[in-house]
């Protein structure tokens, strides 16, 4: 049985994908309250007044970023934000 470890550190195994699927292909459906009510869009996560920036990085940075957000379980968008936030 494999074990994988999501986005934001949660840790879960194949047993709990078949189990996630049976419940989703069931009559019932899901039955989890803790997701809460869908919201279109994005969420917002840094304020309502954000707006984007672009910058464009070459592959060997971009890999590093990603590496980087991977190791420490977050986006690279949040890992650029924590940083400029600690200059």
């Amino acid at each position: 049985m494999s074990k994988y470890t999501a986005v934001n550190g949660t840790e879960f195994t194949d047993e709990d994908i078949e189990k996630w699927a049976a419940e989703a292909e069931s009559e019932q459906g899901y039955t989890g309250g803790h997701i809460g009510p869908a919201v279109p869009g994005r969420p917002v996560s840094v304020g309502a007044e954000a707006k984007p920036f672009t910058l464009r990085l070459d592959a060997n940075r971009r890999a590093k970023l990603d590496k980087l957000a991977r190791e420490r379980h977050t986006t690279p968008s949040d890992l650029m934000r924590g940083l400029i936030d600690s200059l």
